[in-house]
């Protein structure tokens, strides 16, 4: 593994995640004040039947990545090109299925979305806008996968931090001014079609091998593999899109736009948490897949064990800020009190939002492992749990019976995940990662306990000062106890050690 490259993509994915967190808040402040909940509910609708339409591109890019992993450390030009030669002519290609099954989706958009207020010509306008911007994004957008590949995240998190961080921006202007939405989707894709092109150069001028060979494709054998791994992965793809992007319509066809909109809004919370341990996961997972050609499984393992380590460590921190500050930022310094969920969803967010966060390393193992035809078999598992369990919960606890199915789909995925990894991929005992999971969840359930019961009486009447105080013992306490705790343990004095040789090589280069 290049740490130097992992340490530097790592650092720019969450710097760009953080910054793009606060600006995106003070968007969706003004998308809420000037539009109202129920275009946010609509949005979010119209967004979530987008990323189920994207399912048509297959999984394909996770299979090139996985196969240009071994192109891009041999140097092998020739099959790098050919590679990326399939990759483009496919992407053309489900651009236009996209483009098939999207416009006649136009006539029933509206049927998705509950009691919106909005009429039905201005919900197709902004599905037909959200449309084009997906398929553009397919004909523009692939080119980055080689990025990634060859361990050069942080140019790809720079890129989607210009397009997110100047549309965010954008958004805030043209609302406050004329009062339009329509303006603001018209202007994000300029944006975004910008800087993909932009990508796309600078991609062609640092791989000149990509424009003298436009004509080569994959020897039999490397096409024959990827497309059955594409074959597994599509399945995975739409259980994962059926995980991710059905809540958001099941609470607007089941309860209203508006409880949508609510939703919504702390969705937004939770994701800007998740966008920023998922950029680190990224950054990393280049990385592992270079050291997963070493083929050292007991390396693997003991990998997994420290990486899980550390997300723990961030895990703790998420599930007691989340459990704590969520009701008190939206609705004293964010939105409203009209704007407040139950305590209930409240706990179900802040919980698998910490959750997904300390299985991560474990995702990005099974990504890079090869596995596809087991993650196909996770996610049809999960996508069948999230969804009994969330339609059968709706009506009698709405919001809160939908995240109570997520929260299930995920616990199977984790369990279905340690069990291929170990017994498949490794072949190695996997008692003692799984006394570890056990460990940190139980620390990190009485973590939030703690706070929760400190904090509840503290904040009072509310204020900004009250706030940051709630914040900074929110932060703090379950750093200092997780540091009592494993100050002496072999994870805690590596995790240590290897931040240490990262800062020492940073003062050596300066």
């Amino acid at each position: 593994m290049r740490v130097k490259d992992t340490f530097r993509n790592s650092i720019v994915a969450v710097l760009a995640q953080v910054i793009l967190i606060v600006v995106g808040f003070f968007s969706r402040r003004v998308l809420n004040l000037v539009m109202g909940k129920e275009l946010v509910g609509v949005n979010g609708v119209i967004s979530n039947v987008i990323n189920l339409l994207s399912v048509t591109e297959l999984g394909i890019s996770t299979a090139i990545v996985y196969h240009l992993y071994a192109a891009v450390e041999s140097e092998d030009e020739s099959q790098i090109a050919a590679l990326m030669n399939f990759y483009r002519r496919a992407y053309h290609v489900f651009a236009c299925v996209i483009t098939l099954i999207g416009l006649p989706i136009l006539a029933v958009i509206p049927m998705f979305v509950k009691d919106s207020g909005f009429s039905d010509s201005f919900i197709r306008l902004v599905y037909g806008i959200w449309l084009v911007r997906t398929v553009l994004s397919y004909l523009l957008s692939y080119r980055r996968s080689l990025l990634v590949a060859d361990q050069k995240q942080y140019i790809v998190s720079i890129a989607t931090f210009t397009i997110d961080a100047v549309n965010h921006l954008l958004c805030i202007a043209i609302l406050l001014i004329w009062h339009q939405y329509v303006p603001v989707l018209v202007m994000n894709l300029a944006v975004e079609v910008a800087i993909n092109l932009w990508l796309n150069r600078y991609v062609e001028q640092k791989y000149p091998y990509l424009r003298r060979d436009r004509k080569g494709m994959p020897q039999k054998a490397v096409f024959s593999r990827i497309i059955a791994d594409v074959k597994n992965i599509f399945v995975a793809r739409v259980s994962t899109k059926l995980l991710t992007c059905t809540d958001n319509l099941i609470i607007s066809g089941l309860i209203s736009a508006g409880a949508a909109g609510l939703y919504c809004n702390y969705s937004m919370i939770t994701q800007s948490v998740i966008n920023v341990t998922q950029a680190l996961a990224n950054a990393i997972q280049p990385g592992i897949g270079h050291m997963f050609l070493e083929k050292d499984i007991e390396k693997n393992r003991h990998f997994l064990r420290q990486l899980t380590f550390l997300f723990f460590l961030i895990a703790s921190v998420v599930l007691t800020c989340l459990n704590t500050l969520m009701t008190p930022f939206v609705t004293d310094l964010w939105l409203g009190d009209g704007y407040a969920l139950s305590d209930t969803a409240i706990l179900f967010f802040s919980v698998n939002t910490a959750f997904l966060t300390l299985t991560l390393p474990l995702s990005v193992m099974m990504g890079v492992s090869g596995l596809f035809q087991r993650e196909r078999v996770v996610a049809i598992g999960v996508a069948v749990v999230n969804l009994a369990v969330s339609l059968a919960l709706v009506k009698p606890f709405g919001i809160a019976g939908v995240m109570a199915g997520t929260l299930a789909s995920y616990l199977i995925q984790f369990v279905l995940r340690y069990h291929y990894f170990f017994r498949e991929f490794v072949h190695l005992d996997g008692k003692g990662f799984a006394a570890d999971m056990l460990e940190y969840v139980g620390l990190a359930a009485a973590e939030m306990a703690a706070v929760k019961a400190l904090c509840g009486p503290i904040y009072g009447n509310g204020g900004i000062l009250r706030f940051l105080f709630l914040l900074g013992t929110a932060a703090l306490l379950p750093c200092l106890v997780n540091y009592l705790i494993f100050r002496k343990s072999r994870r805690y004095t590596e995790t240590k050690q290897f931040a240490l040789e990262i800062l020492h090589g940073m003062k050596k280069k300066a």
